[in-house]
């Protein structure tokens, strides 16, 4: 299984949810730390604090996180889980980030699609906030960026993964698709089969493949009746070890040998620059 650079707990204190505090970043994110030359690492250490915030069970707004005058770019979800929802048109799609996701609350995307975003955490979730002081360190240890980028472009990848298990037809293949990408980050190979150690319900899963909890439930129990996906009574689902093959036995030459699928930009979009800044 593959998963984003591991992210030490923040701290076993049980502060308060919605506590502003910070936390020496270099200590809980592993990924971090190994972008800083070993002999300057205990220095950075000292350096690098950045506002942590200790999420309330259940929604939570991204600006109560921050006080007047500060500016963030971004997060990394140091623990638990944050579930990040859009919605549109009545309908509600969701993405779900784990310890050591970068993602941007504070962030509205310029677009004419009507959209809106909501945040929900579980778990106990804690958040470090990168801001102006991330920044400065960014700028004496260029690692640090570059572990920002790879991170976003990780997620990105994933995203599009989604984006294709969404258009599965059946629901049963994305239901089965979705465990199996969960697994690359929060599975266990055993001798039983691949356990994804996740306490899902219904309604979230088919946020996450877009279809309806009903229709998600007669899949489950589907998929529990062929033997490929179990839920146990601590809430883990296992996966059978060859169900993959089921996601793997539809021919491809329709795709293959079919023509070229491709975009280009019409009108002033053809004659605009792209600007590349180095700073």
């Amino acid at each position: 299984m593959t998963a984003l650079p591991a992210v030490a707990p923040a701290s076993t204190d049980t502060a308060p949810a919605g506590s502003r505090s910070t936390v020496a970043l270099l200590r809980v994110d592993a990924g971090l730390r190994e972008a800083i030359p070993p002999e300057q690492q205990r220095f950075a250490e000292r350096v690098l604090l950045v506002p942590r915030r200790d999420l309330e069970q259940g929604r939570w707004a991204p600006e109560a996180l921050v006080g007047d005058g500060e500016r963030p770019f971004a997060a990394i979800l140091l623990r638990g889980l944050v579930t990040h929802d859009v919605i549109l048109a009545g309908r509600c799609s969701a993405n779900l980030l784990g310890p050591g996701d970068v993602f941007r609350p504070w962030h509205r995307v310029d677009t004419s699609v009507p959209c809106d975003a909501r945040w929900t955490a579980t778990g106990g979730a804690t958040i470090a906030v990168l801001d102006e002081r991330f920044l400065a360190s960014a700028r004496r240890w260029p690692g640090l960026s570059e572990v920002i980028y790879e991170r976003l472009a990780e997620q990105l990848e994933v995203a599009a993964v989604r984006a294709a298990i969404v258009g599965l037809p059946r629901v049963e293949e994305r239901v089965l698709a979705l465990f199996w990408q969960l697994a690359d980050r929060w599975g266990v190979v055993r001798a039983g089969g691949v356990v994804v150690e996740l306490a899902l319900t219904h309604a979230l899963i088919g946020l996450l493949v877009g279809a309806q909890r009903p229709t998600i439930s007669l899949a489950l129990h589907a998929l529990a009746e062929e033997g490929v996906l179990r839920r146990a009574d601590s809430g883990a689902w296992t996966l059978a070890h060859d169900s993959r093959a089921t996601l793997t036995s539809y021919p491809t030459d329709r795709i293959d040998d079919g023509p070229a699928v491709f975009a280009r930009p019409l009108g002033r979009a053809t004659q605009t620059p792209v600007t590349v800044s180095a700073g």
